[in-house]
């Protein structure tokens, strides 16, 4: 009994690293093929500025489905 009780505490811990990503179509609100920082920051919340700011690799203020998708699999 312990050693199930062990198990599911620890599986608690776990379930925050499973977080599901918001896929880029859902991210990009607007439609317009890119995912505004402001988008970003709220598909991705606990991505701070700074992060979304990096992950604009073309420093064009948005991010392609390309820089979108590398910062969602981080």
């Amino acid at each position: 009994m312990k050693k199930l009780l062990l198990a599911i505490g620890l599986s608690i811990f776990a379930l925050p690293a499973y977080a599901q990503v918001v896929e880029f179509s859902v991210a990009d609100a607007n439609g317009d093929g890119a995912v505004s920082v402001e988008e970003a920051a709220v598909a991705l919340p606990n991505t701070s500025p700074e992060t979304l700011a990096a992950a604009d690799a073309d420093q064009d203020g948005s991010l392609s489905q390309e820089e979108y998708q590398a910062l969602a699999s981080q």
